[in-house]
């Protein structure tokens, strides 16, 4: 079995954060007769865990699992733990779900792949809220998230979270523009970065409402460090 790298400062702050367009460098492993320890395939989810409950209630951490640079598409995996099989699913864009449990991590589950022994994937760790994308979005839930993450993925990543910068700011993917809706009414459009639009709750501090043209196709919390 191959160990999880640990990556470089700038690699892990990408891989967790994913700002914009950054590439998100990932933790590799290979499958070894296509059965891998959940805590390898699932970095950092332990700890992510462990947190109290009213300190990850806003946002939470999200796996894109990876072959050859693209989403892993067409996978089929299971967690397995003694004699129960929970199938995983792996969507068009690489996301697992569901994830392990705190107890099934503890107890050893592991994954299994139906896939060579040498198969190698790359899961992607990244940062979201707990809202779901939509059309128009609760700039207060995002300012919450914006805040509790920025603390929380900080302990999620342990010691590596010393190098990491302070979450500050959710982006919008798959959508080109986006507007502010502030409490007396007026609007301002959100900054575009990279392509995509940015929410800093430290700059639009009275915004109540996010309105996009369309669902953004993904939300995530980062830094401007990146």
């Amino acid at each position: 079995m191959t160990q999880p790298r640990l990556l470089a400062r700038r690699a892990l702050v990408a891989s967790v954060l994913a700002l914009a367009a950054a590439q998100s460098p990932a933790l590799a492993f290979a499958a070894e007769k296509k059965s891998v320890e959940a805590g390898k395939v699932f970095p950092y989810l332990e700890n992510y865990w462990k947190l109290p409950a009213g300190e990850r209630n806003h946002f939470q951490v999200a796996y894109y699992l990876q072959r050859d640079g693209k989403p892993a598409t067409g996978v089929k995996a299971a967690l397995v733990l003694g004699a129960v099989r929970t199938p995983l699913n792996v969507a068009a864009n690489g996301r697992v779900s569901p994830l392990p449990t705190l107890a099934q991590i503890k107890a050893g589950a592991k994954v299994e792949f139906e896939v060579p022994a040498q198969t190698k994937f790359s899961m992607s760790l990244l940062i979201e809220p707990l809202a779901r994308p939509a059309a128009e979005m609760s700039a207060p839930e995002l300012a919450l998230a914006v805040t509790q993450s920025a603390k929380g993925a900080k302990k999620v990543a342990g010691l590596m979270g010393l190098a990491m910068p302070t979450i500050t700011q959710a982006v919008f993917k798959g959508v080109a523009s986006g507007q502010a809706v502030h409490a007396d009414g007026h609007v301002t459009a959100l900054p575009v970065v990279k392509g995509s639009p940015v929410f800093e709750p430290g700059k639009l501090a009275t915004a109540r409402t996010l309105k996009f043209p369309k669902i953004p196709a993904q939300v995530l919390l980062g830094s401007t460090d990146d």
